[in-house]
């Protein structure tokens, strides 16, 4: 116990350190920000869930300690809760003793709606603590978009550069990147911790088979009911909004994980999944070919189709 009490306190300072780099300002601090799960969630994967809840409470006292309250909500909401959550859910099992090593661990395709859920919840949170409705939300990212193109110098309403123009299109955007970026922040941070904990020999549960996951059949339908509700408008669109990015995001990995398991084997599997990566990462409209392939493999179940004479995966790895 008094090691899990001292990983605990070491991990949340660590956590609470990289998540105060924001009130730095530096461009080189965002990286650091959204590492801030990486510690807690090592901690719970590698250790125990016990070290990571201590983790979370560690951190979250210093930062409202050293910087208030709303610090707090946001460390909570949107970094360490988040964290707690994934690694605690990473390491859920029930007995089964038809399954390779007699438990069925909670799927991958979960983890990542419990990620798109996370990153939406906290949008949503510091959508609604930044504003009681769209119009001072809209008016406030204006504002602060116009001060940072004066603080830069650009030249007001040149072409292509109106201030007025592109802080409504950004007030639209932000909320959907934000909730895409925390997203991919935290699977990054479960993979690395997950590699760590393997690494180090205390992964509790075997690796799974990542070309083999799916994503749940309900999600077509949450997809279905986010997109209905971002086109409300206001608020409550917006965080809609978020929400459908997160899973489209979702559903982009589950068809990187189409490719990826229909060419295994193959003599040119390297060259075609590292030109798949960089142009996704380059030009970025791959993705949304990715999301397309994951939800037609949704649908329709593509790799049982084309991979015939291969057995089904085993229940770890869906």
């Amino acid at each position: 116990m008094a090691l899990l009490i001292l990983i605990g306190l070491a991990a949340g300072s660590a956590s609470a350190l990289l998540a105060a780099s924001a009130a730095a300002g530096s461009v080189l601090a965002v990286p650091l920000f959204y590492l801030s799960p990486l510690p807690v969630m090592i901690a719970g994967i590698a250790f125990s869930p016990l070290a990571a809840a201590l983790a979370v409470i560690t951190g979250g006292a210093g930062l409202w300690l050293a910087f208030g309250g709303t610090f707090l909500v946001t460390y909570l909401v949107g970094l360490g809760g988040p964290a707690l959550g994934l690694s605690y859910a990473a390491l859920l099992a029930r007995s089964d003793p038809a399954a390779r090593d007699g438990f069925v661990w909670f799927p991958v395709g979960g983890l990542l709606l419990l990620a798109a859920g996370f990153a939406t919840v906290s949008v949503t949170v510091a959508l609604f603590g930044m504003a009681s409705d769209y119009e001072a939300y809209h008016a406030a990212v204006i504002a602060t978009f116009q001060a940072f193109v004066a603080g830069q110098a650009l030249p007001i309403g040149a072409e292509g550069r109106d201030p007025l123009a592109m802080g409504t299109l950004i007030a639209h955007v932000l909320p959907a990147m934000a909730a895409g970026m925390a997203m991919a922040s935290y699977l990054a941070c479960l993979y690395l911790s997950a590699r760590a904990a393997r690494v180090s020999g205390t992964l509790a549960r075997p690796w799974p088979r990542l070309a083999a996951f799916r994503l749940p059949p309900v999600t077509s339908l949450v997809l279905a009911v986010v997109l209905a509700l971002s086109m409300a408008g206001g608020l409550t669109g917006l965080a809609a909004s978020a929400g459908a990015l997160t899973l489209a995001l979702a559903y982009a990995l589950a068809g990187f994980a189409v490719v990826h398991a229909l060419t295994e084997g193959q003599p040119a599997r390297t060259l075609v999944l590292g030109a798949l990566w960089i142009t996704s990462a380059v030009l970025g409209w791959p993705v949304l070919a990715m999301a397309v392939l994951g939800f037609a493999d949704g649908m329709l179940d593509l790799r049982a189709r084309i991979a015939t004479g291969k057995g089904p995966p085993a229940a770890n790895d869906r």
